[in-house]
């Protein structure tokens, strides 16, 4: 009876081995069929890829020789003379624009708190929570202690 069970497990590890043996051989061959599927999506952008290049190159250097041409034409026109009263050149720059510098409310806060103001004047005067200003004080004076 002992001997009858052994013959029926074995047969059981043999039939359980030849499974995985047949799954293992069709994951390798779908692993296969996918990266040859990737590899043919990618050549097939690059082929795209390569053609956009190329018709953007020969469109790039028909508009340099038109370029070229149009800067040999003016270069031939004569130059008009610019007459005094004239703004012309005016048009050609751009207005100074003043540039404004704001601190920022953790920098206000370190500098009243330098100055020795209270938590709660810091806040009222920079229109801030009371516990807002005083963890920034907390946080510098952390990283100060760690640097």
């Amino acid at each position: 009876m002992i001997g009858f069970l052994f013959f029926i497990s074995f047969l059981l590890h043999i039939t359980a081995l030849i499974a995985i043996y047949q799954l293992v051989k069709q994951n390798k061959a779908a692993k296969q069929t996918n990266m040859d599927e990737i590899i043919g999506l990618f050549e097939t952008y690059l082929a795209e890829i390569k053609e956009e290049n190329r018709l953007l190159e020969t469109k790039l250097g028909d508009n340099d020789t038109m370029e070229s041409k149009e800067e040999k034409k003016q270069a031939e026109a004569p130059v008009a003379p610019v007459e005094k009263g004239s703004n012309k050149l005016n048009d050609f720059f751009v207005p100074e624009v003043e540039d404004s510098l704001e601190t920022s409310l953790q920098a206000r806060v370190l500098k009243l708190h330098d100055q020795g103001v209270s938590h709660e004047e810091i806040a009222s005067r920079l229109n801030c929570g009371k516990t807002e200003a005083a963890l920034i004080i907390k946080l510098h004076a952390e990283t100060n202690n760690n640097a």
